[in-house]
This record gives C-alpha cells, sequence and structure tokens, in this order.
C-alpha cells in the first residue's frame, strides 16, 4: 500500500484541534449544521497506537468503541508483542481481546483509560452521499477530512464503507464519523492515483461481533481481506481494481457476472451503469 501525504482539510496536534471545540472554524455553505462542534468531541475518542514486534514498531490508530475498549486494524498489530496507545501525553498499555484477521479488526482493552467511548450506529443507517469525516494519525500529527459515502459492499451480514474523507499512512485504525459525530467505521485501507483516490472503512458494526468471539487464531496465511491475490479477491475489490486503473470493459463484463450472481446486489448494479456509462456501450 503506497504512503501518501494527507490530503486533510485540518491536521493539526491533538491539543489544538481539541481547542477547536471553543472556537469552531468557519463552516462551508454545505457543511451540515452543527458538525464543527462534533468534530473535537469525537476526536477525544482517537488515540494513536503503536505496536512493537521482532521486525520493529508500527503506527497507526485506535478509536475507543466501549468502556476500556479500542477498536484499530490488526495489520497496524500484525505479529505485536506489545502494544500502547497515547492521545495528549503518556502512553498507556494496551492489550489484545479480540480479532479477526480476516475483518482486519482488532479491539485492545486498557483498564486505565476512562474515555467516553464513540456511540456506534450500523451501516444499514447510512446512505450514498452522507456526509462523514475521517478522524486518525498521520506523521504522528492528528488529521481530519471531511467528505461523502461513495459506495457501500455488502460483506459478512454488514457493508464496507467507501467514501472521499481522506486518511493516510498512520490512521489505519482510526475513525469514519457520521454528520451527527457517531462511530460508522474503522479506518482500513486507500487507493490512490492523480484522479481516482478511493477511501475504505470496515463497518462499526462488526465490533460487537468480533468482541464477543474474542482472538481467533492466526493462520500462518491470515491475510486482511483487502490483501487477497487477484485470484481470491471479493466481487467489490476486483471492481474497485479496474475502476482504479480506468478499466471500463474489463469493470462492465465483471459488473455483470457479479450481478447474474447476486441479483440483488445494488452495487453491481451501480458498478454496472458506471462501467458502461465510460465505456460508451455494452460490454465487449
Amino acid at each position: 500500500m503506497s504512503r501518501p501525504t494527507p490530503a486533510c482539510r485540518l491536521c493539526a496536534p491533538l491539543l489544538a484541534l481539541l481547542a477547536f471545540c471553543a472556537v469552531p472554524a468557519a463552516a462551508d455553505d454545505d457543511t451540515p449544521p452543527g458538525l464543527l462542534d462534533r468534530v473535537p468531541v469525537a476526536a477525544r475518542t482517537v488515540f494513536q497506537l503503536y505496536a512493537k514486534s521482532e521486525r520493529g514498531t508500527a503506527s497507526g490508530s485506535a478509536v475507543m468503541v466501549g468502556p476500556g475498549l479500542l477498536a484499530t486494524s490488526c495489520h497496524v498489530l500484525n505479529d505485536a508483542t506489545h502494544a500502547v496507545v497515547v492521545q495528549t501525553g503518556e502512553a498507556l498499555q494496551v492489550a489484545l481481546v479480540a480479532a479477526d484477521w480476516r475483518r482486519d479488526l482488532c479491539i485492545l482493552k486498557s483498564d486505565i483509560i476512562t474515555t467516553r467511548a464513540a456511540p456506534l450506529i450500523p451501516a444499514s443507517q447510512v446512505r450514498k452521499k452522507d456526509t462523514v469525516f475521517s478522524l486518525g494519525f498521520t506523521g504522528g500529527r492528528f488529521a481530519y477530512d471531511l467528505g461523502e459515502v461513495r459506495q457501500l459492499y455488502a460483506m459478512d451480514g454488514s457493508r464496507v464503507l467507501r467514501g472521499s474523507a481522506a486518511f493516510a499512512a498512520g490512521a489505519s485504525g482510526g475513525g469514519l464519523f457520521d454528520a451527527e459525530g457517531r462511530l460508522v467505521g474503522i479506518l482500513t485501507f486507500y487507493k490512490l492515483s492523480a484522479d481516482k483516490s478511493m477511501f475504505f472503512a470496515i463497518p462499526a458494526d462488526w465490533v460487537p461481533e468480533v468482541l464477543a468471539r474474542g482472538v481467533q487464531p492466526k493462520t500462518a496465511d491470515a491475510r486482511p481481506f483487502w490483501a487477497d491475490a487477484t485470484d481470491a479477491r471479493l466481487p467489490f475489490l476486483q471492481a474497485v481494481q479496474y475502476e482504479h486503473e480506468g478499466r471500463w470493459d474489463a469493470l462492465a463484463q465483471h459488473a455483470q457476472l457479479w450481478l447474474a450472481r447476486e441479483p440483488d446486489a445494488v452495487e453491481a448494479r451501480d458498478t454496472l451503469e458506471q462501467a458502461l456509462a465510460r465505456a460508451g456501450g455494452a460490454p465487449r
């Protein structure tokens, strides 16, 4: 995965962002009322994560999802033997209490952190074009970006979210929040190009499911769903790859097969319509 410079509307140390609630910045005309008051509240639920393994120390982000519980991306932890989270000062040790390596969702616990958890809402309540904002750490600095939901892809009883709220290396495990400041997803992976940048988050409603099952065994070939080899990719991930490469004929053919297998898949139908419009006609 490439390492971009974040395309943020606001990149600042966390303390500066928390002070943001006292003097909100002027809102754009299309910014939902009250949004700028909710960003600092949501920011208090996001921590920087450091995970130490034999290969070195990886950094990412984590978000409070329950009393003493933080969600993050498993690919940040990987084979870590020690992990801490930091927000405004002291590094606090956390322990792994649940992990689904395939979904790329891990849950950490601290008996010290008393920060209020972010309220969760299921992806079923999210719609295309809903306003969302991303919060996470990049290069040791807190980063925020405002965007919208572009698509939702069915997976494991919920929907993976794709949006335009940008994030970069180090923000994985951070939060994707709706206009009310509720957590809708965990920032997970992205694809970048000059004219086609895509940002993805796994659904927050996976959290209670993963927590209930605890730490799942990690096999030697375990990898997150988004890192599958080409011939094993989920249909929506293959579609995303074709779109990213601008291969509209191939995308149209793929979407037709996808829709034939899953006639009720709205995202397959949307993909086919987009591909045919860009390809200029029926797939060859």
